[in-house]
């Protein structure tokens, strides 16, 4: 049964860690053009009605801030009535933080296959308990964040692509990361 799954005892557990660190640092190395691009394929679907629900079934808004964060963004400027760049980034570092947990769960998926039956159990159960809360987190913040940026503003203009305008994506890239 050793050679039919390599991975077994330790070894699997250090592999489903060390995939959770690859997918952060093949998410991190991402610009913000490239997660701008992503962001279309990871609208909200119409069963989540915008993210409500996952208040509604899940109660987020009373655990979200309890799940720690490892983002290098600066979320503390939320509270004092950010402009639409700042906005803007924060939508796309929601991507980067959902693409980096989607990458780590298909990671221990494909780990499962190289892994016993009774080690599958653990792993997937080790990626829903570390993942799925904070794709949730992702998926219902967006849509809200999305909301406030797309309200027409007084210069006539709204929406995500204002954070482009006049800026290259590295600068803006740079500006995100503190």
């Amino acid at each position: 049964m050793k050679g039919l799954f390599p991975l077994q005892g330790w070894k699997a557990g250090v592999t489903v860690i060390i995939s959770q660190i690859i997918a952060s640092v093949i998410v991190d190395a991402m610009d913000y053009s490239i997660l701008y691009r992503i962001l279309p394929w990871l609208r909200p679907f119409g069963w989540e009605r915008n993210g409500k629900i996952y208040d509604s079934v899940f109660r987020i808004r009373r655990w979200k801030d309890y799940i720690p964060s490892v983002s290098a963004f600066d979320k503390k400027e939320l509270a004092s009535s950010p402009d639409a760049g700042y906005l803007s980034r924060f939508v796309l570092e929601s991507v980067r933080a959902e693409l980096c947990h989607i990458l780590a769960i298909i990671a221990g998926l494909a780990i499962c296959i190289l892994t016993p039956a009774a080690a599958d159990v653990r792993i997937l159960l080790w990626m829903a308990t570390v993942n799925l809360p904070c794709i949730m987190i992702q998926r219902y913040n967006r849509p809200r964040l999305m909301r406030i940026l797309n309200r027409p503003r007084q210069d006539g203009t709204s929406g995500l692509k204002l954070f482009w305008i006049g800026e290259k994506p590295d600068d803006l890239r740079s500006r995100g990361k503190t």
